[in-house]
């Protein structure tokens, strides 16, 4: 009879725990804000990435781990993403990756959440090319990857990031872990980068209301260069960008301060306009004076300094024909342009 009675326990707690597994919990939302140690427990293929670095999807995760690069990819070879069929709205990249290559995660249009290390190297905006309209990029950490181009150009991890977001849509958002983290991200740019929030932001989980958010007070825009006095045209406006080059733009001007000018050092790069209206002008018929008012962390009495000015890929020097220590002018025929201020 002990016998029997135990018998029927086990049918009743078996019958039991086959209508727990039949309850219908609430489906897992998309969860927008990996606020956890990544759980690597492994529930697909691991695909070896590069040497070092392998990656696998978990629960519509894309989660890359170990040490090393994600390659470059082309519009060529996309097929060759271990992850090119997958289906994902979520990437998280760990801490070991040190660089993320050309077109990783392009055309991806159900990605919109990507976690970078604020270490981590991204190539350039190819990385997020036709990916969710109004992606969320979470930068996670405090510290930045330096690099040097050349002997003299030092180039962080956080540059790279900035270079992508004075590029990409402003439909993106970017989320730091502190104050102090936003503003140095968002001050490597001038106009200073937008939508740039903190993780305690009680919004950080509600992306759309978040980018409703104008609380933001950035900094007013000045374009650094105008025309000089004798050489404006009423209605034509120059604006003049501070922005993070890419490494190949760096390394011509590395060339000139390793090899031409060894004893200038760099000191920022712009990009020009000048516009009427909707016209752009790429040039003029005769060179015109423009005169660039110099940072207040660069002056300094008796620098010297010299613009670097590249267009089309070609580039040349331009000496500073004032003796002011607070701005430089220079001669050119161009309108559309980018140039670095290099001193000594």
């Amino acid at each position: 009879m002990r016998k029997f009675g135990k018998k029927i326990l086990t049918t009743v707690l078996a019958f039991a725990l086959c209508l727990v597994s039949l309850i219908p919990f609430p489906a897992q939302a998309k969860v927008p804000e990996v606020r956890h140690t990544p759980n690597w427990t492994k529930s697909s293929a691991v695909w070896q990435v590069s040497d070092g670095v392998t990656a696998y999807i978990k629960d519509g995760v894309l989660y890359f781990e170990g040490n090393g690069v994600i390659p470059d990819y082309t519009n060529d070879n996309l097929a060759d993403r271990p992850w090119h069929t997958s289906i994902f709205g979520t990437v998280v990249v760990g801490t070991g990756i040190t660089d993320i290559g050309t077109r990783a995660f392009a055309e991806f249009t159900n990605l919109r959440y990507f976690y970078i290390p604020s270490t981590t190297f991204i190539s350039d905006s190819t990385v997020f090319h036709k990916i969710d309209s109004k992606p969320v990029i979470r930068i996670q950490g405090t510290e930045e990857t330096t690099r040097m181009i050349g002997s003299k150009i030092a180039y962080t991890s956080l540059d790279s990031i900035a270079a992508i977001a004075q590029s990409v849509s402003h439909n993106t958002l970017y989320v730091v872990d502190n104050g102090a983290m936003k503003n140095l991200f968002r001050q490597k740019t001038y106009p200073n980068v937008e939508r740039v929030f903190t993780a305690d932001n009680p919004d950080i989980d509600q992306p759309t209301k978040l980018a409703q958010q104008d609380g933001e007070q950035l900094q007013p825009f000045t374009s650094p260069l105008r025309f000089a006095p004798g050489y404006e045209v009423t209605g034509q406006a120059v604006t003049s960008k501070q922005i993070k080059p890419g490494v190949a733009y760096l390394n011509v001007v590395a060339f000139y301060l390793d090899n031409i000018y060894p004893g200038y050092e760099y000191g920022q790069t712009y990009s020009n306009m000048v516009t009427t209206g909707d016209k752009t002008y790429a040039g003029f018929d005769a060179p015109r004076n423009y005169c660039f008012t110099i940072p207040a962390q660069l002056q300094s009495p008796g620098r010297v300094f010299k613009v670097i000015q590249v267009v089309n890929g070609q580039h040349v020097v331009l000496d500073d024909l004032d003796t002011s220590d607070t701005t430089v002018t220079f001669s050119s025929d161009k309108g559309t342009f980018t140039y670095s201020i290099i001193y000594q």
